[in-house]
């Protein structure tokens, strides 16, 4: 298999992650976002709308969107350690957690979202910022909310999504003080080799 990929991409990051966490080869191709490499015909024809990930199966299908191509390592490779909770109440609430993120925060600040801000809206750099700043601190607002009291130790597809989304917080300066629950989360988890090793700044091109 093949993930094109992104190195600072969130999503991208997830599924890094998740198949590091699984055990699951796959080589990685790079796709510039910032250099128009994701307009070229080649890569439109994985996604039509340039955008990354997207996993190259050995039959030379492809899969795009992060938590799908997640749900198909899942289900494709039973025997590898699994991101879902057993309990259905809990898998429930981890997906809920997951998409808290996924849908409700990181399109909000996805970077074709603020350039449609500033090239069509006129918004500066500062308030391209701020627009960001706002939506990830309401989104990790209702995770942080949503979270059990006690610390979470068992890892999951809402891990798998909240840390690389903590990744660009600390890109765009949001001070994390307000979310105990999650930086204790943050703390955790951060230690996983499978973290470690899908991290972007390992996946950092020479020229980004």
């Amino acid at each position: 298999m093949k993930l094109y990929h992104y190195w600072r991409s969130t999503s991208s990051w997830r599924v890094r992650w998740a198949l590091e966490y699984k055990n699951i080869p796959c080589e990685m191709v790079h796709i510039n976002l910032m250099n128009g490499e994701a307009d070229h015909p080649e890569h439109l024809a994985r996604h039509p709308l340039g955008f990354v990930p997207v996993l190259e199966l050995d039959s030379k299908e492809t899969l795009i969107e992060s938590l799908a191509i997640i749900n198909f390592l899942e289900t494709k490779f039973p025997n590898s350690p699994s991101i879902y909770p057993k309990d259905p109440i809990e898998r429930a609430r981890a997906i809920a957690l997951s998409e808290v993120i996924n849908s409700g925060t990181h399109p909000l600040q996805n970077p074709t979202v603020t350039a449609y801000l500033g090239e069509t809206l006129g918004a500066n750099a500062e308030q391209q910022k701020q627009w960001s700043q706002h939506w990830i601190r309401q989104g990790l607002m209702l995770y942080e909310k949503l979270l059990p009291h006690s610390l979470k130790t068992e890892f999951s597809i809402a891990e798998l999504c909240l840390l690389p989304q903590l990744y660009n917080a600390a890109r765009y300066e949001v001070n994390l003080e307000p979310f105990p629950k999650i930086r204790a989360i943050q703390h955790h988890f951060q230690n996983m080799e499978s973290y470690q090793k899908s991290h972007p700044e390992r996946y950092q091109p020479i020229t980004p």
